[in-house]
Parts: structure tokens; C-alpha cells; sequence
């Protein structure tokens, strides 16, 4: 999933209060792609691939809702 450009600059600030262990660096790399963003997380965070992914696909429906 790739957002506009507005929708990035929103998104990038929810992901930076969501997960604050991310650096700036790690969230400007993902330049959209919310598909990498469970990498970053698990690396960021050390955990298990499937609780990065599950953490990160209930932040993604949480951004849907709004």
C-alpha cells in the first residue's frame, strides 16, 4: 500500500508516535510501503517476525478506521 503524499506525511507522524524506537531514517525509508514496516518493527523492537506482523497489521486497521 503506497499513500499520496499528504496521506505519507500523516501517516509517517502516527508511525513515529506508534512505534517511537523507529528512527527517522527507518521510517523515511519506507517511503510509503507500509509492506516493510513489519521488518522495521521487528528489528527496531527484537520481536518474533509474527508479532511484528500482527503489531503492525492492527496499527494499519487502526489508520483504515480513522
Amino acid at each position: 500500500m503506497t499513500s499520496s503524499k499528504n496521506d505519507w506525511k500523516q501517516t509517517k507522524s502516527k508511525i513515529r508516535e506508534k512505534f517511537g524506537k523507529l528512527s527517522d531514517t527507518d521510517i523515511d525509508s519506507l517511503n510509503g510501503h507500509m509492506d516493510q514496516l513489519p521488518a522495521k518493527v521487528e528489528k527496531a523492537y527484537q520481536y518474533d517476525k509474527e508479532k511484528a506482523q500482527r503489531e503492525c497489521k492492527a496499527f494499519t486497521d487502526s489508520l483504515k478506521k480513522n
